[in-house]
């Protein structure tokens, strides 16, 4: 059942990443983002600008991949569901 799971979800999805993929690059920007808040407390007033750009912009991007990976989990959630009513009702049938 979880393969035919797993392809169902990859199915649903496309192309479109998995929640577990954004989670991923959610991640890794938090961790690019650490790293510039580090580099940050060195920068010179001039580096500090353009930093806070780029952090700025990281924070919304972070954003966007959480609202992204929240929404394909619920997706991935439902076909899961569905998958499973479909076989619950195929043994109540079964059983009939």
């Amino acid at each position: 059942m979880a393969t035919e799971e797993h392809d169902a979800v990859e199915q649903f999805l496309g192309e479109n990443p998995s929640s577990a993929q954004l989670r991923q690059w959610r991640e890794t920007l938090r961790a690019r983002a650490r790293r510039l808040r580090r580099e940050l407390k060195a920068a010179s007033p001039e580096q500090a600008l353009a930093l806070r750009a780029r952090l700025a912009e990281m924070d919304r991007q972070i954003a966007a991949l959480e609202r992204e990976e929240l929404i394909t989990e619920f997706v991935e959630d439902s076909v899961r569901v569905t998958l499973a009513m479909g076989s619950i009702a195929e043994g109540q049938h079964l059983e009939e």
